[in-house]
């Protein structure tokens, strides 16, 4: 049976302009002095809602705007290990406890100097309402008390072996503890105080966040001194203002819209991207789709590598796993495309013909098209997809609720931690918007997260991620593109995981 026909789209990627822009060529840069230049200009498709930093959730545009602002006592390089930033060092001195080692003379925006008890105050702060709400350290952790030994040291003890810790205070921002307690909670969420690269200037609510170099970093005054972080809702107008000069770098590029990012003054840069895209499959809503053989008979039915030919340009890869590359296993394959399989799935248990509902919001460029195509699949055998536009702040509170009745498009764990991938599928997990449900995958975690022997948790790791694989909480589509647009002054590398450091950027003269 041929495949049904896919939705085309008006644009069509320019293969040897977009593969040109991204190799760099011409000499060598020469960097230009910061202060001598306009601000670096970066921007998404919305504002952000809060600049406290313990209520991020998402990892931009808020998340790069924090990390600008703050430090945390770890952080993720890009290739998923760990290094010093507030903490120089740390050591686990029992299975339950460890020992945290500040760095020496690291002072705040306002003056306030880094000490153990203000980095206490501020992780109890954080297992406080609203924050405990947001950030979820304590929680995912298993943390149960946090200690000051002296100045310069910090215990932390948890319930039971933590093999996540470190991941959970990558995000565990440390604000100076005076002026969060003496401040009201409304005042700290509009004029943040840090001690990270960069100082909070101004926020025009809707519209940009203004931050200006600190030239009292520890880890030095970063090369590019004003950087603004502006929100503008339509891709068209980011791409015009990216080609007209006005700003430097452009996030949310899709395949087809990176070719209009070419220009003399601009090009597009791509890493791979570890966002797996994902039409989640609501085990809370109808019926049908809390049986493991109509979850697998959803993947059987989508023609997942036309998709990435077609709607994606061949810019990326279909999913090979819920854990990102290189910690999934390899043995692993994804789902055929075999409608007679998916079919034969969909008689065997007694659900064939239903209606069900796809959801999508604006937040993906290809959202509509990609739910377009697999309604078309699905169709093909025999269900009958309806499609529902969400605005996106009610797409994200359903999501968070689990309140979605069918499939709903979503990117999720722009990630290198694969025990922190594999979360979100225990019951408990917050995150867990499809609402898979396994007692065996959550006993199989409950010893992975507390093993204390790197063996014994790869090999449980990889265990749940077979189980969870095979039960199909998703349709499993592709990896998503991590494609930028970027002016040709700006010398830097996105991540793989969204978050900008803009502090590692240089400008070219």
């Amino acid at each position: 049976m041929s495949p049904p026909a896919l939705p085309t789209r008006s644009i069509l990627l320019n293969r040897r302009g977009f593969n040109t822009t991204l190799v760099a060529a011409g000499l060598l840069p020469r960097f230009a002095s910061a202060a001598s230049v306009p601000p670096v200009v970066i921007t998404s498709d919305e504002d952000v809602t809060t600049l406290d930093p313990h209520l991020i959730r998402n990892n931009h545009p808020i998340g790069s705007v924090i990390w600008s602002l703050f430090d945390s006592l770890v952080r993720r390089r890009p290739d998923g290990t760990h290094e010093p930033r507030l903490a120089t060092g740390w050591a686990q001195v029992l299975p339950t406890v460890w020992h945290f080692t500040l760095r020496s003379g690291v002072t705040f925006h306002n003056g306030e100097t880094l000490d153990a008890a203000g980095v206490v105050f501020n992780l109890h702060r954080m297992n406080q309402a609203p924050w405990n709400g947001e950030c979820q350290l304590w929680q995912q952790s298993g943390l149960v008390v946090a200690q000051a030994l002296d100045a310069a040291t910090v215990a932390l003890t948890t319930a039971a072996p933590s093999s996540t810790l470190l991941y959970w205070l990558e995000e565990a921002f440390i604000g100076p503890a005076a002026y969060l307690r003496d401040t009201p909670p409304e005042q700290v969420g509009s004029n943040p105080v840090g001690s990270g690269p960069y100082r909070f200037v101004s926020w025009q609510r809707g519209s940009q966040v203004s931050l200006r170099s600190n030239a009292g970093y520890w880890g030095g005054a970063p090369p590019i001194r004003d950087v603004v972080f502006r929100a503008v809702p339509e891709l068209s107008a980011r791409l015009d203002e990216l080609k007209g000069g006005s700003i430097d770098l452009l996030t949310g590029l899709d395949p087809d819209s990176a070719a209009l990012a070419v220009s003399p003054v601009s090009g597009v840069r791509q890493v791979r991207g570890l966002r797996k895209m994902h039409m989640g499959i609501a085990q809370h809503g109808i019926a049908p789709l809390r049986d493991r053989l109509v979850r697998q008979a959803l993947n059987h039915a989508v023609d997942v590598q036309l998709m990435v030919d077609t709607l994606q340009r061949g810019t990326t890869t279909r999913l090979l796993s819920i854990i990102n590359p290189p910690h999934n296993d390899p043995a692993l394959k994804p789902f055929a495309y075999d409608p007679v399989r998916a079919r034969t799935l969909l008689k065997q248990s007694n659900h064939e013909g239903f209606t069900v509902e796809l959801a999508f919001d604006g937040r993906y460029a290809d959202a509509q098209e990609t739910c377009e195509a697999v309604g078309s699949f699905l169709e093909a055998v025999g269900l009958r997809p309806v499609l529902k536009a969400y605005e996106s702040g009610h797409f994200t509170e359903t999501l968070r609720a689990r309140g979605f009745p069918g499939l709903y498009f979503h990117g999720f764990a722009a990630q290198i931690e694969p025990l922190v991938e594999l979360i979100v599928f225990t019951s408990s997990a917050v995150d867990n918007a499809s609402g898979y449900d396994s007692p065996a995958v959550d006993a199989v975690m409950k010893q992975a997260s507390e093993a204390t022997d790197d063996d014994s948790r790869a090999a449980l790791v990889r265990r749940a991620e077979g189980m969870i694989w095979n039960d199909a909480p998703w349709i499993y589509l592709w990896y998503l593109p991590a494609l930028y647009g970027s002016s040709h002054r700006l010398d830097y590398l996105p991540r793989p995981d969204d978050y900008i450091e803009i502090y590692r950027a240089r400008l070219t003269a």
